[in-house]
Formats: structure tokens, C-alpha cells, sequence
């Protein structure tokens, strides 16, 4: 029955969420908690991956997003301070995923098929005999690579695609007794990378420009005038170098960290919270405020985080003695863990006995606790620097495209 009112308008319809802008929806994308979150969001329609791939929201959950692991790259100590010496290498395999054991099967990771060039070194007179390359770091699916006594010849290397990029930082560092120190660090977005150089000056190479760039200050004078004696390495958006205080008691008691953030270019010494000696790597971890630290103390894996003042606190730790360590440490004399790298909640270690040369790599989900073991059979010590290889992160499915990307 019409009591003789009109008919109630209808509420105006919400507006699309496509009305909502490219910046407004990256802001929301910029609030889900996962990787996983935001790869369902690029596969619902075409503008919600476009955004979702813009390099400045993929950057943000790069460090949450597990990149496929290959293997390990190891290398042995020799009789003469890396990296004047070329050192041996080999590769242990690790992958569960039949696209990841063709990637491996194919790479070149001892970069046998790596093209020789002229070196300014061979020119300049000297006669060393330092034609081949020496690893200096990796990161991205890229390796970094050296040749010559003096680390003046550079290239980075993708052992998968074969492929290299020359450089020769003659420009910003000159041959001399004194070896620069390198890093490499790989922007998961776009595949670029910077190359750090630390001497009593420091540089920096990047992909984008193809430029050569010296730093202001030199950075030697955040270590007291004492450069790190060995290469950096790579930790998110940051590259690392350490001190290792404990092999050079002429120095100060306290373990330092030299510390690069490579999305502001800014320098930093950070003392490290644990006694000197224990083994431990540098974490982008953004959950927990970015820079963080894994250290190794009697089988338990600590996770270091920053207070509100800038001090480090204990956040956790992770007891690593299950039934096979166990079992593996009475029988085998393993007793040493080596923390090689953290990424995306994992920590990829080896585990190692000092009267043994063979050893394992461990892969520890930090949220599971379960571990992935690779052994690692070899018949002489490999306790040079180690690297975790991972394959450079896929971008995210474009909502057209049923291809699933690779896993671990």
C-alpha cells in the first residue's frame, strides 16, 4: 500500500576501486602482509598488476619473498691471503624443483666459458700470472668476478645465461699493494646492480648509468684508517663488510661492521652485540625495522634486532639440535655452524667438523623450524668464503599469463 511516500532513493554505488588511483592503490598494496598477498592481487586485473609490479612496491616485498636457491658456491682458504690467490671452487646442488635442476645442470659456475680480455695489468708489465678469474661475491643470479693480482679486471657474470658485463675501475682505483674490497648487490625489481669497491677510498659502479662514482669521504675513517681484509657481502638493499677482529688481535677487541645502504648511499660502522668469533651474517628484514643480525652460538641460530634507541637487543633464538644434529655431531665430530646468509625468513648455513672436510649446507625456516639438508661429499676443506647461488626473483604473473613461476 502507498502511504503516499515516495520511493527512497537508492544509495550511490561505491565507487571501483580502479577509480581509486595507481598511488592510492599502491599505498594499500603497501599494507598487505605478504608476498603471497600481493601476487593474488596482481592476478585479479590488469591495472592491479601493473601497480603491484611498479619497482617501488615490488622492492617492498622482496626481502619477504623466498628467491629459488640453486646451491652453494664454496671456496677453499689456499696457502696465501684471498683474494691475491685464485681459489678452488665447488658447487653443491641444492633445489628440489625439476626447472631448478635444469638451471643448474646448464650453469656455468666455475665461469669456464667466461671470455678472456686484455688486461691493463699484462700491459703495465707486470708478469704474474694471474689470468683467471676469482670469485669476489654474488648476488641476484649474478656472479662477481676479479683477474689479475690486483682485482683490476672485473666482470659480472650470469653463469645461466652466460653472459658478462666488463669492468675496469682504473678511474677510481690504481694497482697497488694495498687490494680493494668488493661487493656486489642486485635490485630484484629490474635486474640491475651496483658493484662497491672499498680501499682507502671507496667507489661505486652502477648498471644504470654504466658510471663509475667515488664517494665524498673516505670511508676508511669509519674503521680507524683500517680497511676490511675481506669482500663484502650482499643483505637486501645493504652490502657488508666485516672486520673479523678475533683473526687480527694487533686491532681493537670488538668486532665492526662496515655497512653500506645502497637506497641512500649511506656509510655506517655498526659493533656487533656478540662476543668476538661467532660466526654471523647481516639481514634486510623489514619486519623487524630492516637492518638486522644472525648470529651462531653452540648450535642456536640468535636474531639481533634494533630498540628504539639504536641498541641491539636479543629478539630470538633458534635451537638447531634436532635428532639428526645430534646424531650427525657424535658421529661425524660436526660441531661448527657457519651463517652464510638470511633471507625471507630462512637461514642458509653449513655445518662443518674442524678434523673433517666434508660438511653440510643447512636451509632453516625460521617459521617452521624444519630444515632442508644438503650434503656436501667433498674429499679436501672448503672453508673459504661460501655463497648461497639464487636465481634473480621472477616478476609477478601478469593476469593473462597461467605460467607458474619457479620454487624452492
Amino acid at each position: 500500500m502507498d502511504c503516499g511516500g515516495g520511493k527512497k532513493p537508492k544509495p550511490s554505488p561505491a565507487p571501483p576501486v580502479d577509480a581509486l588511483g595507481d598511488d592510492l592503490i599502491g599505498e594499500i598494496f603497501l599494507r598487505l602482509p605478504d608476498m603471497a598477498s600481493l601476487a593474488s592481487a596482481a592476478l585479479t586485473r590488469k591495472l592491479w598488476y601493473h601497480v603491484a609490479s611498479d619497482p617501488a612496491v615490488f622492492r617492498r616485498f622482496g626481502s619477504l619473498r623466498r628467491p629459488p636457491l640453486v646451491g652453494f658456491l664454496l671456496t677453499d682458504r689456499g696457502d696465501e691471503l684471498f683474494p691475491r690467490r685464485c681459489s678452488n671452487l665447488r658447487f653443491v646442488r641444492a633445489y628440489r624443483n625439476p626447472n631448478l635442476a635444469s638451471a643448474a645442470a646448464v650453469g656455468d659456475f666455475f665461469f669456464e666459458d667466461l671470455p678472456a680480455v686484455d688486461s691493463d695489468e699484462e700491459d703495465e708489465g707486470w708478469d704474474w700470472e694471474d689470468d683467471e678469474w676469482r670469485l669476489r661475491g654474488c648476488d641476484g643470479g649474478l656472479l662477481l668476478l676479479s683477474r689479475g693480482r690486483y682485482g683490476m679486471d672485473l666482470a659480472v657474470y650470469d653463469p645461466i645465461a652466460r653472459t658478462a658485463v666488463f669492468l675496469k675501475p682504473h678511474d677510481v682505483f690504481t694497482a697497488s699493494t694495498h687490494m680493494v674490497r668488493y661487493a656486489i648487490v642486485v635490485d630484484e625489481a629490474d635486474g640491475s646492480f651496483l658493484v662497491i669497491g672499498v680501499d682507502y677510498q671507496a667507489a661505486v659502479f652502477s648498471s644504470r648509468t654504466g658510471k663509475w662514482t667515488k664517494f665524498e669521504d673516505p670511508v676508511s675513517g669509519e674503521l680507524d684508517g683500517y680497511t676490511p681484509p675481506g669482500d663484502g657481502m650482499p643483505a637486501g638493499r645493504f652490502a657488508y663488510w666485516r672486520s673479523d677482529t678475533k683473526k687480527r688481535r694487533s686491532w681493537i677487541g670488538v668486532e665492526r661492521i662496515l655497512v653500506l645502504d645502497t637506497s641512500t648511499m649511506e656509510w655506517s660502522v655498526i659493533n656487533a652485540p656478540f662476543p668476538l668469533g661467532e660466526s654471523y651474517c647481516v639481514a634486510d628484514m623489514p619486519e623487524h625495522g630492516g637492518l638486522c643480525l644472525f648470529s651462531s652460538k653452540e648450535q642456536t641460530v640468535q636474531l639481533w634486532v634494533r630498540n628504539s634507541i639504536g641498541g641491539w637487543v636479543l629478539k630470538k633464538e633458534f635451537p638447531l639440535m634436532n635428532d639428526w644434529m645430534k646424531k650427525v655431531r657424535r658421529n661425524e665430530w660436526m660441531k661448527r655452524v657457519r651463517i652464510l646468509a638470511a633471507r625471507a625468513g630462512y637461514v642458509y648455513m653449513e655445518f662443518w667438523s674442524i678434523r673433517k672436510p666434508n660438511s653440510y649446507l643447512l636451509v632453516l625456516n625460521l617459521r617452521t623450524m624444519k630444515m632442508a639438508v644438503f650434503r656436501n661429499d667433498s674429499d679436501e676443506p672448503y672453508r673459504g668464503p661460501a655463497f648461497p647461488f639464487f636465481m634473480r626473483l621472477e616478476p609477478l604473473l601478469d593476469p593473462d599469463n597461467n605460467a607458474h613461476p619457479n620454487s624452492v
